[in-house]
């Protein structure tokens, strides 16, 4: 484990020193010191809305509803540790708490979590797919005459495209992949974690009344995000302020934090929001600073709204880590 978590930090700051190698850092803090820090009120408020609609999202879609407040604190305990703990840590926390607190059982609220992850899954590949399709990139880079970046596009159209239909096949024909799963190199494996995936998608189908307001809770929920990202550019100088670049920096970034679950997600965000600004014409000197801000920023935020409800539940964090990795 000490291997893993060294390993996770030497990632993060070699993610870091990629972002601002080579970057003018007298430049970057004269773009930091234009920032309008007046825009951070609306920003926080819009981030507290999505925020509002998760609570909403997660009590709704559990089999027995909770009291909102209950849902509301147990999604602020977890986010927070989500974010302070390396390798998704913090995932187990919500359905610990909700046990503790209200008699859910472990299992139901774990099945919850897994469902919001596929209803997030599912508005990312559609977030991929307005990105490739409707954002035009301002740099080109061409390997043999090969445009690398207009392909890369549509490998992430086609990623959309195919991951949306696997979700479908896996809802309708999940049992018939389950059984060929266990053919493939290292399938008896994975078959524990595709037969929960398989479940929650089942569980969320059998309830069409709750899965239509957990669908349209989370495209709301990513419409606020990617707005809060859009005033947070139109906040910032030097940068590209449409939504087309919101959406196509969001996207990006929510790759990067998927693919490198760091602490606070340090790292791998900065990495992949600073590279996606200057594929829209941003020089580094404004790219890298912006997407340290926009990481402090949603931090910051998770961090106070987190510690406010430790402190009014009495808890310690560490603590609830470790019985949730306990009961999970």
């Amino acid at each position: 484990m000490r291997l893993r978590v060294a390993a996770v930090i030497i990632l993060t700051l070699l993610c870091l020193a990629w972002v601002l190698w080579g970057v003018d850092l007298e430049a970057a803090m004269a773009g930091v010191s234009h920032f309008r820090w007046s825009f951070i009120a609306p920003i926080w408020g819009l981030y507290l809305l999505a925020h509002l609609m998760r609570a909403q999202r997660f009590r709704i879609l559990l089999p027995r509803p909770i009291d909102y407040r209950a849902s509301f604190s147990a999604l602020s305990i977890g986010y927070l540790a989500l974010h302070v703990f390396p390798f998704r840590l913090g995932e187990l926390v919500r359905p610990y708490l909700v046990r503790e607190q209200r008699g859910v059982a472990f299992g139901d609220s774990l099945a919850v979590v897994v469902v919001e992850r596929i209803l997030d899954v599912v508005m990312l590949l559609f977030m991929i797919l307005g990105t490739s399709w409707f954002v035009p990139l301002a740099t080109q880079v061409e390997v043999g005459g090969v445009d690398i970046l207009a392909l890369a596009k549509s490998a992430a159209g086609m990623v959309a495209a195919v991951g949306t239909a696997g979700l479908l096949a896996m809802m309708f024909a999940g049992r018939r992949l389950l059984t060929l799963a266990d053919h493939l190199p290292g399938g008896p494996r994975l078959r524990p974690l595709l037969e929960r995936f398989h479940a929650a998608l089942v569980a969320l189908s059998a309830r069409p009344a709750v899965a239509a307001q957990a669908v349209v809770l989370s495209a709301l929920i990513w419409l606020v995000t990617l707005v809060a990202v859009q005033v947070q550019l139109v906040a910032t100088a030097g940068v590209p302020t449409d939504f087309g670049a919101a959406l196509a920096t969001w996207t990006a970034t929510l790759s990067g934090m998927a693919v490198l679950p760091t602490p606070g997600f340090f790292g791998g965000f900065e990495a992949a929001c600073s590279t996606a600004l200057q594929l829209l014409g941003a020089t580094p000197e404004a790219a890298a600073p912006f997407a340290i801000l926009l990481h402090l920023t949603q931090f910051a935020f998770t961090i106070v709204l987190g510690a406010a409800f430790l402190a009014i539940e009495g808890l310690g964090l560490r603590e609830v880590v470790a019985k949730s990795q306990a009961a999970g």
